[in-house]
């Protein structure tokens, strides 16, 4: 006579725990971005040197140009790395921080209505809410990253080589990571991630 065995499957999708890990990278990039200097940077070996962050431009000027009065002056004051408000040097710039601070804050309330939805099954229409404020948050971080180097192009501070740096790219980074997270967010939104199933099996 033939046996019937059940046999008890359980399967796990974690989409929305990936969103969120992908939210937390996005974050981080966020933070290191916003506070590393070298959004623009020149080459080093240049005699007018310059780099540019979101919140400081600096630039340094070869001293043999001058005469060694003018040398001798500058070496008492001001000589070495002069910097400034990355928004007096251009106006431009208050836009890009703007939008990138704003974006940041917006990503950090979607991480708690993420974690609200997470942790609250009953909640998972937060899901939703998150994955819409983190597609706004990433569509602002996109015309940052855009909108500057097109203005930064057009005021060029020397005719020399120059290149974006790690704050620039790790902005680009912190969009990847958001708007996969939105992404993740949006899919499947109303459907539980752990799923049982039963199997009868005759031997």
């Amino acid at each position: 006579m033939a046996k019937e065995i059940i046999i008890d499957i359980t399967w796990l999708r974690p989409l929305k725990l990936i969103g969120i890990l992908n939210l937390l990278c996005g974050l981080l990039s966020f933070i290191i971005s916003l506070a590393l200097e070298d959004w623009v940077v020149s080459d080093e070996n240049e005699s007018s040197q310059f780099y540019m962050g979101l919140w400081n431009q600096c630039s340094k000027r070869d001293l043999i140009k001058y005469n060694s009065t003018e040398v001798n002056d500058q070496r008492d004051s001001n000589y070495g790395w002069v910097c400034k408000s990355a928004a007096v040097y251009a106006k431009y710039m208050s836009i890009v921080q703007a939008l990138m601070v704003v974006a940041f804050l917006a990503s950090c309330i979607a991480m708690v209505i993420a974690f609200l939805a997470y942790f609250k099954r009953e909640w998972r229409f937060f899901y939703k809410i998150s994955a819409w404020i983190l597609i706004v948050a990433a569509i602002m971080v996109m015309a940052a990253v855009i909108f500057l180097p097109i203005k930064f192009v057009i005021k060029l501070p020397f005719s020399a080589f120059f290149w974006f740096g790690w704050g620039y790219g790790l902005a680009w980074s912190a969009m990847c990571f958001i708007l996969c997270a939105a992404v993740l967010f949006l899919c499947s939104s109303d459907t539980k991630e752990i799923y049982h199933k039963q199997k009868r099996v005759s031997i």
